[in-house]
């Protein structure tokens, strides 16, 4: 599946199509979407190299944020699944 396979709600399409990427100079890199779904098998919070170039790891997939308040939970998070996106932590970005 990729961003453009993704049916999202209108005016939240650019939180699904940026993505950002940051990488440590010895192979690894954490890399996502704006919204936190991952979109691209290549996404994930900690992927080390254990054989540059080759060998790569994913240590850390994802982290699922819930915001809890005295009244309420609030999902931060963002999963894409076969026709469904949920939960909708990016309609509060």
């Amino acid at each position: 599946m990729t961003a453009d396979d993704l049916v999202v709600p209108e005016g939240s399409e650019d939180n699904f199509a940026r993505e950002w990427l940051e990488t440590n100079g010895l192979g690894g890199w954490a890399s996502s979407t704006v919204s936190g779904a991952h979109t691209r098998r290549y996404h994930g919070l900690l992927v080390v190299a254990t054989c540059p170039p080759v060998g790569r790891v994913v240590l850390l997939s994802r982290l699922d944020e819930t915001l809890i308040l005295p009244t309420r939970r609030v999902e931060l998070s963002c999963s894409i699944f076969p026709g469904v996106i949920h939960p909708r932590g990016d309609q509060w970005l």
